[in-house]
């Protein structure tokens, strides 16, 4: 079945063929016949009956735009919340879709360059869908990585390739529809991409490392005193350049192939310089600044014009740039540039002792765990929820002193956004200015018209004024100095986004096309001031002042704190841990006497939080993606209490799935304004784009708790709160404690260094003498069970935290701090034997065998995994949900005594704890799986037990139970 809608229109098609497959018949009348009813039947506002902010509306209608000559833009963008979802591109009914290679072409091209992982391309009478992680080539056929193609009237057919969906239209409306996107379809195809695919941004970033590795020998080996931070700036500086005039060429701003015809020459890098010379008189941007500007706080490249590179080399780069190569310039976004840059600038280049240069991972990036690349919708997400409603009170004369920053900027893909969000608002602003007859004549010096029908008049911002926008709003930091170019790169190439070479031109007989942006991005330490030099660092190499890069936000932006501060906070600052000794002790000493809020176990990410509120006015709004380990650790709680009482608006998300493709971090959003305390809202995101209230608290009820839960408000609280009261908490009854640290550099008698950390040198799969002991780490905990994997350990001062205050050879209770999942999330386990624990299980002891087994039974029990998912809610953290001693500590155990049941409960543990080990040694299945349902048999009775020791009654159990 389709739906009648559905079977009208192709009713029509099919009564008025001829009409519509003849050549007069064209794109424009297809549109309004028949593909803007048919994307409103996939569920999309095509004519923005909500009236959403342009920017937000669901589809958005591109006119024909000629770019380079030849680039025309697809006639419909489906978007949600902002994200660019897929393209649908029409062709008149006359034009054969499935023979046509040109068509087919240009959908891939569009989709790919702006990662996008289908885009549709119909004529109503025909639909193909296009896989468009593939990059394309002009000479592929109209059948290469076409996933679906059908006619108009086999909609409503079976499809044996898709036996899920019941007819054609059906795999595409689950597929394309609102409804199918909110259920995850493109989410599963951005997950799943094929091997073999390359997105642009993979396959570029290889390109632009391959140049950065060939540049960097090339002029090591032909300029032999060059420095290390010399070299890493040239080759930033030529990359950066050569890329900006190239994709200034396909958007028409510059002569076409001009890099090209250089490269064809003899002396490439002597006209290369001069075309970049050229460049420095035509934009104004310090991307090309080489001579005293009193306008530009930087200092001028005086470097360039010193330097050899081979032709050979820039031939290679210049030439990969050109077709065959598989890049449009015109639509590659820069926001996708960002993302690029963003893993380039992960790495940097270093000099040998022998003058040979090698790339290499950045410490930093090492200790953090890679690059991650903020998703655009989060970013998205960010940005509107942290500006949007400050500028609906905002004019076009009250937001003269509006201004938005992030700390760490990075490549700037939220300061792009964020620009983006401006020019919308002000184009927006000036529209409705304009359609008054009595305008301001400077209005129309800002605001041009493009177009005017009976019903529309497009207007479009001036080069002038989005240079305005850009030098008035938008600010940044970042400790590189190469994503600080980076970030400019990105902002120019946006102010000159949707402009033609006409209207550059124009605006150079007034004056340069381009800002320059040294006074809004600016390289810095956004933590440390320059009042870390007075705390006694004075001794510091230069190499070392020049890493820590000091900076003082009074003194960088003076004009803005004369005002008071920035209005806006957004961004993704850096995670980095003290543990992985990620920063070191000179800092922590200077985070501990400079910050108020912060723990003995710093991190960088709660660092720039409280660094962000402190340079935010009153009533400035705040936005950042976080880890939400900070929801949940109990000694971040100071931490938690300042954001909760000294914030209005709070707003917190906790994602639920992993936003970073390669990063194993659970994340949230905190969103908030800077003013008295009140509510909080709570919110969970189980996929991209899906954000869910689960509850609107008082911030004082939060003031009180020992973490931030974010769950609904249901009866199962109740059930928790009935076993809390009915038990007395573990820590009463026995001690409890973690395991041991092995290594850690700079602890241990003698002190450890790295070395022996990497070689873990107290290790051994032997005892070598008498000091070593079978070694236990986290996995080797399981539920009931004992597991050991062979391994010793040398136990005695020389570890960095040897817990000579618990006794490994004991009776005692090993609880692993990584939960698994519903029902039985514990793994506690009874243990006497000689065994050295390490820090990733917890242990309990100091208490009878009896009491133990008694303690164990209940441990791991479904009772106390419902309270303990209830209570602590680690499961949200999703990638590697942990509990520390201060959370097993507050575990229940009944306070009821009943002798009787005490007893059945402990002879039941241990009858089950001999069942395990059969279990887990026994080979024959039939024999294993009888073992299985006698084991299933006792945790039954188990939890019976627990639950009358609880007082728990028959409709509490069932919800456990469910």
């Amino acid at each position: 079945m389709i739906p009648a809608d559905l079977q009208l229109l192709i009713d029509n098609f099919k009564t008025h063929k001829s009409t519509y497959m003849s050549q007069s018949y064209n794109e424009t009348q297809l549109r309004l016949d028949f593909l803007n009813k048919l994307i409103e039947l996939l569920e999309w506002d095509v004519y923005n009956k909500k009236n959403d902010d342009e920017t937000y509306r669901e589809v958005i209608h591109e006119d024909k735009l000629t770019i380079a000559g030849q680039t025309k833009a697809p006639d419909y963008c489906i978007q949600l919340g902002g994200s660019r979802l897929y393209y649908i591109e029409a062709k008149k009914p006359s034009m054969n879709i499935n023979n046509d290679p040109t068509s087919a072409f240009q959908v891939r091209n569009y989709g790919w360059h702006k990662k996008m992982p289908i885009c549709l391309l119909t004529n109503f009478a025909e639909y193909a869908v296009y896989d468009t992680s593939f990059g394309p080539k002009r000479n592929d056929n109209a059948s290469i990585a076409r996933i679906f193609y059908c006619k108009y009237d086999e909609l409503g057919q079976k499809n044996p390739r898709y036996p899920e969906a019941e007819t054609n239209w059906k795999y595409l409306y689950n597929l394309f529809s609102q409804s199918g996107i909110r259920k995850g379809s493109i989410s599963r195809l951005k997950n799943g991409y094929k091997k073999g695919t390359q997105e642009v941004d993979a396959l570029f970033l290889q390109e632009i490392e391959t140049w950065r590795e060939n540049l960097a020998k090339n002029i090591t080996k032909l300029n032999i005193t060059i420095k290390e931070r010399e070299l890493n700036y040239i080759v930033q500086k030529t990359i950066d350049r050569i890329i900006f005039l190239r994709i200034c060429e396909d958007r028409g701003i510059e002569r076409p192939e001009m890099l090209k015809s250089i490269a064809n020459g003899n002396s490439v890098y002597s006209a290369l310089l001069n075309y970049f010379m050229k460049a420095d008189d035509r934009y104004n941007s310090g991307l090309f600044h080489f001579h005293t500007d009193k306008d530009i706080e930087e200092a001028p490249d005086t470097l360039s014009e010193k330097i050899h590179i081979d032709n050979i080399v820039l031939k290679d780069i210049i030439k990969s740039l050109y077709a065959p190569a598989p890049y449009d310039f015109s639509l590659l976004p820069a926001d996708i540039l960002g993302s690029i840059y963003e893993r380039f600038l992960g790495k940097v280049i270093r000099i040998t002792k022998n003058h040979i240069a090698k790339i290499e991972e950045k410490i930093e990036v090492k200790k953090a765990g890679g690059v991650f690349y903020t998703p655009e919708y989060i970013v998205n997400y960010i940005v509107k929820n942290t500006i949007e409603h400050q500028l609906k009170v905002k004019t076009l004369t009250t937001i003269k002193d509006y201004r938005i920053v992030d700390p760490a900027c990075g490549s700037g893909s939220f300061l792009i956004n964020a620009y983006q969000f401006l020019l919308d608002w002000y184009k927006k602003q000036y529209t409705k200015e304009l359609s008054n007859k009595a305008v301001p004549a400077k209005y129309k010096k800002k605001c041009v018209q493009i177009f005017k029908t009976e019903k529309n008049t497009e207007y479009k911002l001036t080069i002038s004024e989005r240079k305005r926008i850009l030098i008035t709003h938008i600010f940044g930091v970042d400790i590189d100095s190469q994503a600080v170019e980076v970030t400019k790169l990105s902002l120019l190439l946006k102010a000159l986004e949707g402009l033609n070479e006409q209207e550059i031109q124009k605006e150079l007989f007034v004056e340069r096309a381009l800002p320059d942006l040294s006074k809004n991005i600016k390289c810095g330490n956004s933590l440390i001031s320059n009042d870390f030099n007075i705390q006694g660092t004075l001794g510091l190499t230069e190499d070392e002042q020049i890493k820590i890069n000091a900076f003082t936000w009074e003194k960088g932006f003076k004009f803005v704190f004369n005002d008071g501060g920035f209005d806006a906070v957004i961004g993704n600052p850096p995670y980095v841990f003290t543990r992985n000794e990620g920063i070191k002790n000179i800092e922590k000493e200077y985070y501990n006497n400079t910050f108020k809020h912060q723990n003995y176990q710093l991190n960088t990410f709660t660092l720039f939080i409280e660094q962000g509120f402190n340079i935010i006015k009153p009533k400035g709004r705040f936005g950042y993606i976080v880890p939400n380990n900070w929801l949940t650790i109990s000694s971040l709680k100071s931490f938690r209490d300042f954001i909760v009482s000294k914030t209005s608006n709070l707003h917190i998300v906790n994602n639920l799935y992993k936003v970073f493709a390669d990063a194993n971090v659970d994340t949230s959003l905190v969103i908030f304004t800077k003013d008295k305390p009140n509510k909080v809202y709570l919110y969970k995101s189980d996929s991209p784009n899906d954000y869910e209230l689960q509850s609107t608290v008082k911030y004082s009820d939060l003031l009180k708790t020992p973490i931030i839960q974010i769950t609904k408000q249901d009866i199962t609280l109740d059930i928790t709160k009935k076993i809390k009261n009915n038990s007395v908490e573990l820590y009463t009854l026995a001690t409890v404690s973690t395991g041991i640290k092995a290594y850690q550099k700079g602890k241990g008698k003698p002190v450890q260094n790295e070395k022996m950390k990497q070689e873990r040198v107290f290790h051994s799969n032997k005892p070598k003498n008498k000091t070593y002991a079978k070694y236990l780490q986290g996995f080797d905990v399981k539920r009931n069970l004992l597991e050991w994997s062979g391994e010793y350990i040398s136990y005695g001062d020389w570890l960095a935290e040897p817990r000579r205050s618990v006794n490994f050879n004991t009776k005692r209770i090993l609880v692993r701090q990584i939960p698994s999942k519903m029902p039985y999330m514990i793994n506690a386990v009874y243990v006497e034997d000689h065994y050295i624990n390490d820090i990733n299980s917890m242990v309990i002891f100091n208490t009878e065998k009896q009491d133990l087994l008694y303690i164990l039974g209940v441990l791991n029990s479904r009772a106390v995994s419902f309270w303990f998912n209830k209570t602590f809610d680690k499961m949200q953290r999703g990638i590697f949900p942990q509990f520390k001693v201060n959370e097993l500590k507050q575990f229940p155990i009944p306070k009821k005594n009943n002798d009787k049941l005490k007893q059945t409960l402990t002879k039941l543990v241990e009858q089950l704890l001999s069942l395990k080990i059969k279990e887990n040694t026994e080979t024959v299945p039939t024999v294993k799986k009888m073992l299985e349902r006698q084991i299933e048999a006792i945790d039954s009775e188990i939890d019976k037990i627990v639950y009358s020791l609880f007082t728990l009654n028959k409709d509490e159990i069932k919800i456990i139970e469910e």
